[in-house]
């Protein structure tokens, strides 16, 4: 396959493997980009998302890492430099998700959740903006979630680390463009992906229940949504939040 949007673009998608971020991958490749596909421990996922990449004519380049290790992150760029070229896009979707009770929440898994969710954000932005000054040209979407807009107890800190993703999104956005890079993001309401399996069916019900749409949404219209904001089309889109909720 030759020709698309991407075409001689390489884009790096943390989570890349599966769910959201499988379905931004094999987006990003249909339109021609070669795609370095992060992942921490679902190697077998990651692996055949490569496979559908390399199937579509582009390149694949298989990153394993932990986005919240600092070395692993530094590493992790270095190899897509080395095996596929500078980064262009990035796409920041890896995410760490715990819906407990106000009671049950602990510093530790508070300071988890904003490890993944928002400090590796900034210091794999801050890595790969080097790449993007190279070309006087970049573009990073970062996956937020309605979660940060709509308060609820039981996910306190994972909407918490989310709104601080929205104003890391703005400011960065504010900060980078004079590099010609655009940094923004999109907030995913109810999405059918393999976390949500592992939700419990009531909590499921009633995420159901509240979608105006009757239904939840695919990872294909979050990721349709991702390529227009990295893409050319999208120029004029800077520091933006954009929900995909079927809601207002």
């Amino acid at each position: 396959m030759s020709g698309g949007r991407f075409a001689g673009r390489v884009a790096l998608v943390t989570g890349g493997g599966k769910g959201i971020g499988g379905a931004i991958t094999l987006a990003l490749a249909v339109e021609g980009a070669d795609v370095a596909i992060n992942f921490r421990t679902d190697s077998a996922a990651a692996a055949e998302t490569a496979a559908q990449v390399e199937k579509l004519g582009r390149r694949a380049l298989l990153v394993p890492a932990d986005v919240t290790d600092d070395a692993a992150l530094a590493a992790m760029v270095d190899q897509v430099r080395a095996g596929l070229g500078p980064v262009d896009l990035l796409v920041n979707n890896a995410a760490y998700t715990r819906i407990v009770p106000p009671d049950q929440m602990s510093l530790k898994m508070w300071r988890r959740i904003f490890a993944a969710n928002v400090e590796s954000v900034f210091a794999l932005t801050w890595l790969v903006k080097e790449h993007m000054r190279e070309r006087g040209k970049g573009a990073v979407v970062n996956i937020s979630s309605t979660s940060s807009l709509e308060p609820d107890p039981d996910m306190m800190a994972y909407g918490a680390s989310k709104a601080a993703l929205n104003h890391f999104t703005a400011t960065a956005a504010l900060a980078l463009i004079k590099d010609g890079i655009r940094v923004n993001a999109v907030a995913p309401g109810f999405v059918r992906t393999p976390r949500v399996d592992t939700v419990d069916p009531a909590t499921r019900a009633e995420m159901l229940r509240a979608s105006p749409l009757g239904r939840a949404g695919e990872p294909e219209e979050i990721a349709a949504l991702v390529t227009f904001l990295l893409s050319d089309a999208a120029s004029y889109v800077n520091g933006q939040v954009v929900t995909a909720s079927g809601a207002p």
